[in-house]
Order: structure tokens, then sequence, then C-alpha cells
């Protein structure tokens, strides 16, 4: 997102982070059964949202019965399924729900099995992974000015797969890619209030309360078999708790305008401890406070709102046997909307953000991977690594009209332009060694690797789209084109991705209560660039290397079509709602922008009960 990957898009669950990285770790262990709303927001967010925001933010948001259940309803439940033919996978589960005058509740399960089969082209070894989650939910709404609530979640992954798994072909594989038992575990809990008091300012506050405790299992069954007085389980824990309060109130400055201020204030600890399998884990202590205030300031008789903001955060990490790393930030946001006509609005913003060191980044000191000749290649700390920080600049605009062809259709369009300046952009770096490879070639070998900060980076691109929507079909059109390298070296970023282009078409079937859908997204080959610095002498005539000194390989590009139909029409089958979905239509073979080969055709059902 805007030349980010996952380390600087943030992702909140409920308005809280989840921040977990650890090594090859890096995920939202949350069903999506559970979700019932996702906001998206593109762009640096570190005021409104702190570290992490930089390349925008992801906000989903948990069912709760209200929303499910009809306004006069007190008790009701679901029952959902789906399918999945490629990897023989299945889910299930149910949702009760019930509410009185003063108190919701709900409790949802569900269970998820995946089975991969072996390919002809890697080592017979099949894939499992089984899921078990729960979440209970409840608010009570002890009068108008005062509401509390309470959320329990729980989320089990056990699996079997390859140490890499996205590796293929493995029957090749210089490295050693075993197979390796997994256990994941993560439980949640949030306590919620929200105050809202009667009162002219229109004043309105949220207080959380939040803990999570992960836990990862791991055990490579080839080395526990070889070796199995000298290595065990590989454990560790990842422990999450802090709390957030914000606000905001409506200062009326005169008859011409009004403010609207947002303000608040948040802590949270993180600590990770491993047993003494888990070399690559070291325990760790993490702390990270902060506090911001927003003004959005709206003239009264014209159009226009203006905005500023800002963030200050102070934050620790510490390690045993090193010195603290402790930094501090600000980061502001200014910014301007103006609507001339209803059909037009146009918008403007200069916002900094920034992201602190992730622990793995600071003080991952383990082997990587040793070969029989090369030696062995070990990751080295950087304690003192820089937070990263950015500054964006954006502008846009947007129009929309109504009844354009026919009565009742609208058409909306609009293109934004952003320009991001990165600092202290943090990427993976080696110390090499010249070695002869399995081609009897010279290549360059990592003996040590670490993280370093880049000095500076520039992303620039335009995110653009068209939207039409009338009684007879939906069409929409989202156009990305980023781009995003060093500036002092000609190495392009990690986390760029091509010019994509995605097509959503849907329609529904007169009154039948049936949808048909198609969705195309298409990607242009890759413009990885790199330089020529450190080319080896028996490999001039060779590709530019990118900075990890490996010859670069453009992605081709490709296109990838799935259709879908739906059905759902309570006055036929009342609460039934049904989806069956081919994705990858053509069979299309292809591999992401980084050269992951993707799925190929594959069906999948889903079928949701209500009542």
């Amino acid at each position: 997102m805007r030349g980010y990957d996952s380390r600087g898009v943030k992702i909140m669950v409920d308005n809280v982070t989840h921040d977990f990285n650890s090594g090859l770790f890096d995920a939202t262990l949350i069903d999506p059964s559970l979700i019932s709303k996702a906001y998206v927001h593109k762009g640096s967010s570190s005021v409104q949202h702190g570290s992490g925001a930089m390349g925008g933010v992801i906000s989903l948001k948990t069912l709760s019965a209200s929303e499910v259940l009809e306004p006069k309803q007190r008790l009701g439940g679901r029952l959902f399924s789906g399918i999945n033919r490629n990897d023989h996978g299945y889910y299930a589960g149910g949702t009760l729900l019930g509410r009185s005058d003063s108190v919701d509740a709900l409790f949802s399960y569900s269970q998820r099995k995946k089975y991969l089969m072996s390919s002809i082209k890697s080592v017979p070894f099949d894939n499992q992974e089984k899921i078990h989650n729960w979440m209970f939910k409840t608010v009570w709404m002890a009068n108008p000015a005062y509401h509390v609530g309470l959320q329990l979640r729980e989320y089990r992954n056990d699996g079997l797969s390859l140490r890499q798994p996205a590796l293929i072909n493995t029957q090749k594989n210089m490295f050693k890619n075993t197979p390796t038992e997994r256990h994941a575990h993560q439980r949640d809990i949030l306590i919620n209030q929200i105050f809202k008091p009667e009162n002219r300012f229109q004043w309105e506050a949220e207080w959380d309360f939040y803990y999570t405790d992960l836990s990862l299992n791991q055990l490579d069954l080839v080395k526990a078999q070889k070796k199995p007085t000298e290595y065990g389980n590989e454990r560790r824990n990842q422990y999450t708790y802090g709390s957030k309060f914000s606000n905001h109130f409506t200062l009326p400055v005169s008859n011409w305008a009004f403010s609207r201020i947002q303000s608040g204030i948040e802590h949270y600890q993180q600590a990770q401890t491993s047993n003494e399998y888990a070399i690559s884990y070291p325990p760790t202590e993490l702390s990270n406070t902060s506090g911001w205030l927003n003004n959005d300031f709206t003239f009264a008789h014209i159009p226009v709102t203006l905005s500023a903001g800002t963030r200050f955060t102070q934050y620790h990490v510490n390690r045993e046997g090193f010195a603290k790393n402790k930094h501090t930030n600000w980061s502001s946001r200014v910014a301007i909307s103006a609507t001339p006509t209803h059909w037009l609005s146009l918008h403007s913003s200069y916002a900094e953000g920034y992201r602190t060191p992730r622990m793995a980044e600071l003080y991952n000191n383990s082997l990587h991977f040793s070969t029989p000749f090369s030696g062995s290649s070990i990751f080295k700390t950087s304690p003192d690594l820089k937070p990263e920080t950015n500054k964006t600049a954006e502008a846009g605009l947007k129009l929309s009209f109504d009844d354009f062809v026919v009565t009742g259709d609208t058409l909306s369009f609009g293109s934004t332009y952003f320009h991001t300046k990165a600092r202290n952009y943090i990427a993976m770096n080696s110390q090499y060694k010249r070695k002869i490879g399995p081609d009897l070639y010279y290549v360059w070998f990592p003996e040590t690797i670490y993280y370093i900060n880049v000095p500076s980076a520039t992303i620039t691109g335009f995110d653009s789209f068209v939207h039409y929507q009338s009684q007879w079909f939906d069409l929409s059109f989202n156009h990305n084109l980023t781009t995003a390298k060093e500036d002092l070296e000609n190495h392009a970023l990690s986390s760029i991705r091509p010019e994509s282009l995605i097509i959503k078409f849907n329609a529904p079937v007169s009154n039948t209560g049936i949808n048909v859908g198609w969705s195309g997204e298409f990607a242009a080959r890759t413009k990885i660039t790199g330089d020529s610095t450190h080319k080896l002498p028996d490999r001039k005539n060779s590709k530019d290397l990118d900075r990890y000194r490996r010859e670069i390989f453009q992605q081709a590009g490709y296109g990838i079509h799935d259709f879908y139909i739906n059905y759902q029409a309570d006055q036929f089958v009342k609460g039934l709602n049904t989806t069956l979905t081919l994705k990858n239509a053509f069979d299309k073979e292809y591999v992401s922008s980084i050269g992951v080969p993707q799925e190929g055709r594959n069906v999948y059902w889903n079928v949701n009960y209500r009542w």
C-alpha cells in the first residue's frame, strides 16, 4: 500500500494494534467469519494511529449482536460453512446472538482445515493445517451515557509443513527445507468503555484496556529425530498489554465556523520470552507511550475544512546485555478539503509518519543457514537501528454525478497523486564474501546479515478509480502505479509492486435474488532496478544486481479472472446466503511480483444461514 509492505501498513482490530513480527512469523490471527467491516485508509496516518501507519491503515471491526439481529429480535443465530477444492480445505462454524434492553451478547465458534498434497516437483510431504477459534463479546448499556463491553478471543493454529512453506521445487534446493510441526495460540482480552453524556459540546470518549498472549511453538522433525538429546521444541511467547483513551468534542468558534477537536493518549508494552531452543528470538521488552491532538476546522458558509494535528511518541526497547534503545518522535499533519460544487471534491495534505524497529530487526543473532562448502550465514544484532520516518505530500480530486445515464444511477471517479520522502528506511544488509557456487561460478555469499538505515528513499505514484452503479449492474476500476527506490543507489525498494488494475462487475438477475459477477486482476511486468557496482569478473555480461547482490530477474505481467454466482433472497429461503466462486478461471500459471508461485484454477463454495 502506497509503496509499503506489511511493515509500513498498520493493522488494527477494534482499534487495538496487532503488530506481531518474529522472524518468519508476520500475521494477524483472527478468523474472517468474525469480521463485520473493514476500513482502509491509504496514506501516512501516524498522527491518528501511531507507529507503523506509514503507507496506510487497515482497521477491522468484529461482529456484534446488534448488527445481525433484526430491530425487535431478541435471539438469533447463524450457521456457516465452505469448501476449497485445491487444498481440500473446509471451514464450518456457528454464532449465537441475544440481547435485552440493556445487554447484547454473542458467542461464535469456527474451525478450518487445509490439506495440501505434495507435487511431483517437491519432496513427498503433505502440508496440513487445523484452525480452531472462538469469540465471546458482550456490551452492557448501563445508561445512555455509559456503555462497557468485554471481548474474549482465542485462536489456535496447528500445522505440519515445510520449514520454508513458500519454497517450491524442494528437491533441488541448496539448503535444507525440512518438515516442521508448528503451533500458534493467541488469546485476546479487550475491555471497552464508551462515555456519551448529554452536553452542548457533543463530547464523547472511549477508553480501552487490552491484553494479548501469543504463543508460538515449532519442532523440526528431522532435527528432533537426529539429535533428540540436543534439540527440542522451539517455544516463544509475545505479550502485549496496554490502554488507550481517546475523546472528541465540537467547539463553536462563532456563527461562521466550528472546530471538531480530537485528542488521546496510549501506552502499551510488549515482551518476548523464549526457551533455549528458540535462539532466533531473544528475550526482549518494548514500551511505547504517545499522545495526540487533532483539529478539524470547518467553515459554516463555504465548503472548506482545514485539518491540523500532531503526535508525540516515546518508546524504548531493551534486551539484556545491550544498551537501552530509546527514541522520541514528533509527527504532524495538515490538510485541506473543499467541495466547490455538489459533484466535485478536492483534497490535499502533508503528513509525517514513523515506524519503530521491530524486536527481530534489532536483536536477532542466530544461525540463518549453513552449507557444506560455503559455510554458515548468521544474523547479527542491530541495536543502533533508528526509527524509520517519512514525509508525504498528496493531492487529488473526486467527481460524482447522479442520474448520469438513467434515473437512479451514479458515476464517480477520481485520482490521487502522492510523493513520499522516506528517511532512515529500514532494510536488510549483509557482509559478503566471494565464493564458488554450485555452477562453478563465483557468487556473493552473505556471511553476516543485519539491518541498516538507508539514508533516504523516494516513493511516488497515482491511485485512481472509476465506479458506476445502476439498478442493472455495478462496475468499478481501481488502478495503481507506484515507483520507489533508494536515493543514493539505484536499488528498488523490496516492497514495491508493479502497475496494477483491478476490475469488478456485479449484476442482479431480475428479482430472483441471484447475482452474477466477475473480477479481473491485471499486473504489469516488474521494473526492478539495481546497479552493477558489485558484478563479479566472470559475470560481466549478467544483469544488474539488487541490494542483496543477486541478479535481477523481472517477473512477467499477468491477468487472472474470477467468476461467481451469489444467491440471497429472503422471499424464497429466508436467511440463506450462498456463493459459488471460480478463482483463476482460465488456470493461468503465474508468479507474484516477488517470484512466489500463485494458485491455479480453484473452486470455493460458501453457505451462510441466519435465523
